[in-house]
């Protein structure tokens, strides 16, 4: 009988909780990315405190979809930035004429939020 009476209060309430609406999410800010390209100078892949940023350097970025890409070229200190990119996976690829690569020349990266992803090339 105790079993039949819990069960006869307890439905109302599961009713109830089922029928309130879903909250909805909020919608995801844009997200960015950038970094540097550097000049290499001892060919190590990692930047030392010497190690100039190369300007006039082109970077290019492209959506895993496909559906959002372009160019960027650095700053006179090597930087490159690019803001209001929608969320997702990213391939960011260094194309430097005249230099070769001391890091990868691509490299696959995710943005979630805002902000710089800190992808930086080295070249030489």
């Amino acid at each position: 009988m105790r079993g039949i009476m819990a069960a006869m209060l307890a439905a109302p309430l599961l009713v109830a909780t089922a029928a309130l609406p879903a909250q909805a999410e909020a919608a995801p800010s844009d997200g960015g990315l950038g970094g540097v390209v550097y000049l290499d100078a001892d060919g190590d892949g990692e930047r030392q405190a010497d190690e100039a940023g190369a300007a006039g350097i082109t970077v290019s970025y492209s959506w895993a979809s496909g559906d959002v890409h372009g160019k960027l070229v650095t700053d006179e200190n090597g930087h490159y930035a690019v803001a209001d990119l929608p969320y997702g996976k990213y391939s960011v690829q260094v194309y430097a004429d005249g230099h070769s690569n001391t890091t990868p020349w691509a490299v696959g990266t995710s943005v979630w939020g805002p902000g710089d992803s800190g992808i930086d090339f080295g070249i030489r």
